[in-house]
């Protein structure tokens, strides 16, 4: 090619997906390849002037946006269309599956949305597809039956990435330091942990050798009150359907009609997606699904012997606390200093339940590990079991209903056992080091990149 490739970043969200999926790929790009490509990112795109903003976007070789480009349909297939006649190629990217799980916090309101229809239209539309693993990869081809998706994990590149830069230190009174470093959707996935701390810290062996931190802790943002749809409850009173097994089918489900059995298929296309109706209000601290996650790793508080510190605790404040002991509360960070965490930390905690939008994320709590030598616990099952091995790279709980005795088992060994901690950190940094250095995949990145801009010149 003779000329640069011009390439657009785009990525409407302003968290940690913009910057594993959209922020740092092109900076390391752009790093590494700018003799061979032109970077932009810009997510601020205006769609009010589309006179202005299409020439605009006409002037990129390739454009890489994350799940959506344009507000809506209405106007992303005209657009589409548009920029392909202008030989301009068109990249979604995608972090995670297009339906939530029942669990998830936002699942009625996906499902009142149809938020997973929009996703899978924009997919369709796009000339390319990049996602984070083979399985996700796998998933989305079956949807759009074209060979068009690239798998670029989730990367690090510790050498200009400070916040995975190595500056940990040992404990200074020897605790063994267990981190739990998650966003606010992971309340049924922390679940199976429940008990785990009460137990450790009621075993003579590992009774005050270990703290337990919660980071990302966070009280921002809105929660919902959830209403139940009146008219549907009259309506089923009406024909005589409607009782308390009923209703608790109904909540039990979060509301999706259709797998209740029961309700005549009218009432079903009647009140699809209007089963529940949502208000929003400020949350509260004592509303923060951090408080649940506290509880868990914190059993309560019974693993605070200061009894001031726990009053300060409920209090909710943002300063370090000066004596913490073995429980703390890390606060949010920016994206880009999140990680720092890591430096207090030698065990990492990654439960996931099983589920189908859980198997389709990113190793990512696997990743952020390997430039500090950290051991991750997480549940045997993908993305963890991939490049995961166990008692090889990391600890991998065995994915069944008396999870919790396996968990007691390996946090036990794990306390007692700083060999094994060593051992396991080591060969994750051997296994991981190559294959998930976004210096490493974004060569592969480039490649793709260009191979597209070769297609697109020959289709135009």
């Amino acid at each position: 090619m003779e000329k640069k490739i011009r390439i657009l970043f785009f990525n409407k969200d302003a968290a940690g997906v913009n910057y594993f999926r959209t922020q740092t790929p092109a900076m390391q790009l752009q790093r590494d390849h700018s003799e061979e490509f032109e970077v932009e990112i810009n997510n601020q795109v205006d769609f009010n002037d589309y006179e202005k903003t299409i020439t605009y976007l006409k002037s990129f070789d390739i454009i890489h946006y994350h799940r959506e480009l344009a507000p809506n349909l209405q106007i992303m297939i005209p657009l589409a269309k548009e920029l392909h006649d202008a030989g301009v190629t068109l990249i979604a990217d995608i972090d995670d599956y297009w339906k939530l799980d029942r669990h998830h916090p936002f699942y009625r309101m996906s499902v009142e949305q149809k938020m997973h229809e929009k996703i899978i239209d924009n997919l369709l539309i796009a000339d390319y597809i990049t996602t984070t693993t083979d399985l996700f990869a796998a998933e989305i081809r079956k949807l759009t039956k074209k060979d068009n998706v690239g798998v670029f994990p989730n990367a690090i590149d510790p050498t200009w990435m400070k916040q995975f830069q190595d500056k940990r230190k040992p404990h200074p009174d020897g605790l063994v330091r267990i981190t739990y470093m998650a966003g606010s959707s992971h309340k049924n996935d922390v679940q199976q942990m429940d008990g785990i701390f009460n137990w450790l810290d009621n075993r003579k062996e590992t009774r005050g050798k270990f703290k337990t931190i919660v980071a990302g802790w966070d009280t921002e943002g809105t929660t919902g009150n959830i209403r139940f749809n009146q008219k549907l409850s009259r309506e089923l009173q009406r024909r005589g359907l409607w009782d308390q097994k009923l209703a608790k089918e109904l909540s039990k489900c979060k509301g999706d009609i259709d797998v209740v059995a029961g309700i005549p298929q009218d009432l079903k296309e009647q009140f699809r997606g209007k089963v529940f109706f949502q208000t929003q209000k400020a949350i509260d601290s004592t509303e923060s699904v951090y408080l649940h996650y506290e509880n868990i790793l914190s059993d309560k508080y019974s693993i605070i012997d200061n009894k001031d510190y726990i009053q300060w605790l409920k209090k909710y404040e943002r300063d370090k606390y000066p004596e913490e002991g073995r429980y703390a509360r890390r606060w949010t960070q920016k994206a880009n200093i999140y990680a720092k965490v890591l430096d207090e930390t030698d065990i990492s905690l990654a439960p996931l339940a099983d589920n189908m939008f859980n198997t389709m994320k990113s190793n990512l709590k696997q990743v952020e590990c390997w430039s500090r030598k950290v051991v991750p616990v997480c549940t045997d099952i993908p993305p963890y079991n991939v490049d995961g091995v166990h008692m090889r790279n990391c600890i991998l709980i065995p994915n069944k209903k008396n999870a919790g005795k396996y968990w007691q088992k390996y946090m036990k060994m794990l306390i007692e056992e700083p060999n094994l901690r060593e051992d396991l950190g080591n060969q994750l940094y051997e296994d991981f080091h190559e294959k998930y250095n976004l210096h490493n995949v974004t060569n592969n990145r480039a490649e793709f990149y260009k191979e597209a801009v070769l297609q697109m010149e020959r289709v135009v």
